[in-house]
């Protein structure tokens, strides 16, 4: 392509040699987010999994497996840090959400849920919500049937736009 003499061969090569090139030299990437570092949503999942009782899960735990693995499956990887630079946490839009949908349904396990002591790859700590096992498969179905469909778009849409292409694939359209 790049001895073709055609103004689009030529322009392409341009874009190459002059944008693309560079900023991976530059950045170690091309493109407005690098997807080359493990996200910090990953991180935290391993720094504060021990802490929790066999008989409690975490949403960052949970999160792991319904959503970031989910999305791995169908070709999307959850990057570090959105289109403004801001860590991508869906963690936290999940647990508050969850929250406050067990509230609003006065259910048993929004008065029963224990925390513990996160902490996040910068030292801060925060103390994080823990559910009983027994709410596991309310969680599932908040996640599943409430979240991805009236929340997972406007997350994603502010942070990772290319997110949008993949969510129709886990939501079955």
């Amino acid at each position: 392509m790049f001895k073709s003499r055609k103004p689009s061969a030529l322009q392409f090569r341009k874009w190459v040699t002059k944008e693309v090139i560079p900023s991976i030299r530059q950045k170690g990437f091309y493109g407005k987010i690098d997807r080359t570092q493990l996200p910090n949503f990953i991180n935290r999942y391993k720094d504060n999994y021990h802490k929790l009782p066999n008989d409690h899960f975490s949403v960052i735990s949970e999160m792991f497996a319904r959503l970031y693995m989910e999305l791995e499956k169908v070709g999307y990887s959850v990057p570090d840090k959105g289109l403004t630079g801001k860590q991508m946490m869906p963690d936290i839009s999940v647990g508050r959400g969850f929250a406050k949908f067990l509230k609003d349904n006065n259910s048993e396990f929004y008065e029963l849920h224990k925390t513990y002591t996160h902490t996040f790859p910068d030292g801060r700590e925060v103390e994080a919500n823990m559910y009983h096992i027994d709410a596991l498969p309310l969680f599932i179905r908040y996640i599943n049937e409430k979240w991805m469909f009236e929340n997972a778009e406007k997350y994603f849409k502010e942070r990772d736009p290319l997110a949008l292409d993949y969510l129709p694939k886990l939501l079955g359209q």
